[in-house]
């Protein structure tokens, strides 16, 4: 799928919604005979995506001559939803944390997250922890381009995230991503090494951590390791790389 088609999917529509919404734009107000048409979907899937976008607020229909016209709903209205859902969360957090039991997210000696999701997990903690702190840095080797290629639309986030909260970091990039986009909407400084030291995972080293992110396995798999002398001992290894490295 495309950007466009993620972006819905992260909202919560499925494959069929996002098709009838699409096609809705593209069609203006029409009948569920052009949206079977244009669509290629067959009559009880173009009802119930109808049925589920009405629900979500995304779709409406008026009555012309005894017959239903349905139209796509602003495009904006998903920016108002996630607004709502901000202030939703930002109201809910602090009785949330209240609930919690331990001050931050903390791990074990070696834990293992599964799926985007638990990356995610661990990449929002990276910028929780190193938010705001002068020493806040986090080191990255073994950058392919692997995390911007499955998880597009959250490292773009991430990347703004990161501006935002002042975190800073030092990456070496593969040779390869040079003057690419990825390279170009990076925040924060890197250099280059050899395609033929290439390493299709993240080694990233904060604090007393090192998150190993291993972005081809199934399902996409990161480790997390919390031991001082190893964090060390990795930002060793960096700061060589790091010397060694192309501007």
């Amino acid at each position: 799928m495309g950007k466009v088609e993620d972006a819905l999917a992260n909202f919560g529509l499925t494959q069929n919604e996002t098709k009838v919404y699409l096609a809705l734009l593209e069609l203006g107000s029409t009948t569920t005979g052009a949206l079977i048409t244009r669509t290629g979907l067959h009559v009880p899937r173009v009802y119930d995506s109808l049925r589920g976008l009405i629900h979500k607020g995304l779709a409406s229909f008026v009555m012309k001559n005894k017959k239903k016209y349905f139209e796509a709903a602003n495009p904006e209205h998903f920016i108002e939803v996630l607004k709502d859902k901000e202030r939703e969360m930002d109201e809910a957090v602090p009785e949330l944390k209240k609930l919690r039991q331990i001050p931050e997210l903390k791990f074990e000696a070696a834990t293992i997250f599964k799926g985007k999701r638990g990356l995610r997990t661990v990449l929002d903690s990276i910028l929780s922890e190193l938010k705001g702190r002068k020493e806040g840095e986090y080191l990255d080797f073994g950058v392919s381009g692997n995390f911007r290629q499955i998880m597009p639309l959250y490292w773009d986030r991430w990347q703004e995230m990161k501006k935002k909260m002042k975190v800073h970091s030092r990456v070496i990039f593969d040779e390869k991503l040079r003057n690419t986009q990825l390279a170009k909407e990076y925040i924060g400084r890197y250099k280059f090494v050899p395609s033929e030291y290439f390493c299709p995972s993240d080694t990233m080293i904060y604090g007393d951590k090192l998150v190993i992110f291993a972005w081809t396995a199934d399902p996409p798999t990161a480790v997390v390791i919390r031991d001082a002398p190893t964090a060390k001992g990795y930002k060793n290894i960096f700061e060589w790389m790091w010397s060694k490295a192309n501007k």
